[in-house]
């Protein structure tokens, strides 16, 4: 009658020696080669961990605060605009006051911006034309998972064109720019609270909303948003009057981006201890391989003790060789 085999398992043999041999010493040897050569072998590279990225969408609020400039071919055609009533005071001689439509849409409704369309008119005399635009837009920005961070930010929307345009479109996205990692503590961190690009209660000059002069601070920081156009299109005004009103329309995309920060000292540990015990299993291995070569062949003197199945149940005997 043919039989099936049910169950294996493995005879184990058993090496021993005196404290003071050869074959303890290649013991220790050994012993030091599993513990301490995978960590050589993981400290060669990035043991420990620095900094490190996650993907995060940046929830961007439209502060409804804004700077418009432009300029035209006659050296009069000086235009500006803000939402800050105290510098359309301080540019009474250039302020042109503008019509401003804005709309944010939530595609997967998080709560989160996904885009931002801005418009903007500009009234112009029979006379006059644009043919330099540039737009500051504020927003409030807040990173909401791992680096908890909120702080005020600005894109900069600009074209220059020879000839006197109608109207302006810009499509593009409002992306990170870090400098340095960010950290990551337990609640929220207002950046740059007491040096606000621009506060409204705060303006004592025109130059407060000049836009060179907010742009220079903007990159002396370390952590800001930046607008990088995909497509521009500038529509020429029409050849036999200039245009009453100058159209500005923006499209502005918000994509989830790579936030890189300072890990925890959790992260760090666990990340080096995941690189050391990857590199104990591969050097574990092949000692086994070693020492199974080595006491088996006695290349060092051992005794060596292999299990049998005696005669009673479940009692091992051992036999020497």
């Amino acid at each position: 009658m043919a039989s099936v085999e049910l169950f294996q398992e493995p005879i184990r043999r058993r090496y021993y020696a005196p404290y003071l041999s050869c074959s303890y010493l290649f013991f220790l040897v050994t012993v030091w080669i599993l513990i301490c050569l995978p960590f050589f072998l993981s400290y060669s590279g990035d043991f420990w961990l620095k900094t490190n990225t996650y993907r995060e969408q940046p929830a961007n609020i439209f502060e409804y605060k804004l700077i418009v400039q432009a300029s035209g071919p006659q050296q009069s055609d000086n235009f500006f605009y803000s939402s800050v009533p105290k510098l359309n005071t301080l540019n009474s001689d250039s302020l042109r006051m503008c019509t401003v439509r804005s709309i944010e849409s939530d595609n997967n409704l998080d709560s989160i911006p996904d885009s931002f369309r801005l418009e903007i008119d500009v009234p112009l005399a029979a006379s006059e034309g644009i043919t330099k635009f540039d737009a500051l837009v504020f927003f409030r920005t807040q990173l909401q998972q791992k680096a908890k961070v909120v702080m005020e930010s600005v894109i900069h929307i600009g074209y220059d064109s020879s000839l006197a345009g109608a109207g302006l479109y810009s499509s593009g996205n409002m992306v990170l720019s870090q400098a340095m990692p960010l950290p990551v503590r337990g609640g929220y961190t207002t950046m740059y609270e007491s040096h606000e690009l621009l506060h409204k209660d705060k303006v004592v000059g025109a130059s407060d909303g000049d836009i060179r002069a907010i742009l220079e601070k903007l990159s002396a920081r370390n952590l800001t948003m930046v607008y990088e156009g995909d497509y521009s299109y500038w529509t020429p005004a029409p050849t036999s009057a200039l245009s009453s009103v100058f159209k500005f329309v923006a499209d502005i995309k918000i994509p989830t981006m790579e936030v890189t920060y300072i890990p925890t000292a959790v992260e760090v540990l666990r990340d080096a201890w995941i690189q050391y015990l990857s590199m104990f299993v591969v050097v574990g291995f092949f000692l086994e391989k070693v020492c199974s070569f080595v006491y088996f062949h006695q290349i060092v003197e051992t005794k060596m003790l292999v299990e049998t199945v005696g005669s009673n149940v479940g009692v091992p005997h051992f036999k020497r060789f």
